[in-house]
């Protein structure tokens, strides 16, 4: 896939074509199969035993980097023990790469922890955050709004969650850079590498010694559910399990919200129509949630692997092939979708999109980060009646074919 900043930005032309000509296409460079027709990609969502999770990130993942560096005879000592540790970690199958039965039995372990009751009890949590996080911007009038806001309010979230302190919030964002900045990029220096591992290292680390200071001085928080996590006949989570599981919650629990907020946000600063309609009816705003999930998908595409020779929509696709699904095409495809390039706000434009996934793998987390993004942008919009951007300029895009957002979004509040 191209890295271009053009087309990172608006990859749809690209998909459109690639639904039209080739649904099934043998991608050289990624050396996968690129699948974009909604129907293909549900089915495949639907057949964990056929097309497997293990590898969910493909070439591109820092799982998939690590391998490369144990295999090359050049890499420095130490890098290659850290990508050792990295793939001992990983190399244990851990809910988004694992396949049934145990993807199963995790899942139910943990499954409390985003039960809808412990869901709902966030939003005070959510709101004081966002309030405080706005207080700021109301004090300056301008912001950056994906590092000011967007950024800090899921990923606060989730450091409350895991019950990780205020004084390691600068840490945790430095880890979450490091599980995500390999992730669709393909182009990573040594210097990167290093910065990346050594960052994924202090993070194994830290959460390591938090488990088991949890073991004996439980607390009330996700941390702890996993660490106690029993169901009747089913082994306790074993050490790395956990500490996979961790990663990622935390890429989960801020990147993904980080780009969607960012994406409403755009939405509706560029689109005077849309923003009058929510603003007189916020009743709208979890629609529009869908909708710009649908539209924009944080994550543009996983894949998958095939478990033996079988095909897709007719292509045939031999045993061990990588599949990228393309959640993101899905979304935009015509035969599944009403008006596929258009926020629908009155139908059931996006009620069954892919991109928190379908079937066993559907996001645990898809709950809060629709509690986010309506708090979020609900709050945004009551206090900030004037808000717009700061400038003409297009903003620059991060450097995924996997991870889709914005990394910047300059706005401005007008004083009423």
């Amino acid at each position: 896939m191209s890295l271009d900043p053009d087309r990172l930005r608006c990859p749809y032309p690209v998909y459109e074509q690639l639904r039209q000509e080739a649904p099934v296409y043998w991608s050289e460079r990624l050396q996968s199969y690129v699948v974009s027709r909604y129907a293909d990609i549900a089915a495949i969502l639907t057949k964990p035993k056929l097309f497997s999770s293990i590898r969910q990130s493909g070439p591109s993942s820092v799982t998939a980097l690590a391998q490369r560096l144990i295999e090359d005879t050049d890499t420095p000592e130490l890098l290659k023990k850290q990508a050792a540790r990295r793939l001992d970690i990983s190399g244990k199958p851990t809910l988004i790469n694992a396949d049934p039965p145990i993807h199963v039995r995790q899942r139910k372990l943990v499954s409390q922890g985003f039960s809808p009751r412990r869901v709902a009890s966030m939003e005070p949590e959510v709101r004081q955050i966002a309030s405080d996080l706005f207080d700021k911007f109301e004090t300056r009038g301008s912001m950056d709004f994906v590092a000011d806001f967007a950024l800090p309010l899921p990923m606060t979230v989730i450091a409350n969650v895991l019950g990780v302190p205020p004084s390691r919030m600068a840490d945790f964002k430095r880890w979450s850079d490091a599980f995500t900045r390999g992730v669709g990029a393909l182009d990573l220096s040594i210097a990167q590498i290093q910065q990346i591992f050594g960052a994924v290292d202090e993070f194994y680390d830290y959460f390591t010694a938090q488990i088991e200071e949890r073991r004996t001085q439980p607390r009330d928080d996700l941390l702890t559910d996993i660490v106690a996590a029993r169901l009747d006949g089913e082994q306790p989570l074993l050490l790395n399990e956990m500490l996979h599981m961790l990663s990622v919650f935390l890429v989960g629990g801020n990147e993904t919200t980080t780009n969607l907020l960012t994406a409403i946000t755009l939405r509706l600063l560029t689109d005077n129509e849309l923003v009058t309609r929510i603003r007189n009816d916020t009743s709208l705003i979890p629609k529009l949630v869908e909708e710009v999930v649908r539209l924009e998908s944080p994550v543009q595409g996983l894949f998958r692997t095939a478990t033996e020779d079988t095909d897709v929509g007719g292509t045939p696709i031999p045993e061990g092939s990588m599949i990228w699904i393309v959640f993101a095409s899905g979304n935009r495809d015509p035969e599944a979708i009403t008006t596929p390039e258009d926020i629908e706000l009155d139908g059931p434009n996006g009620l069954n999109h892919l991109a928190f996934g379908k079937g066993e793998h559907v996001c645990m987390g898809a709950s809060v980060a629709r509690l986010e993004a309506r708090i979020g942008i609900e709050m945004m919009l009551e206090r900030f009646p004037n808000l717009r951007l700061a400038s003409d300029e297009v903003p620059p895009v991060h450097n995924s074919f996997i991870l889709h957002g914005l990394q910047r979004l300059d706005v401005v509040n007008t004083p009423r």
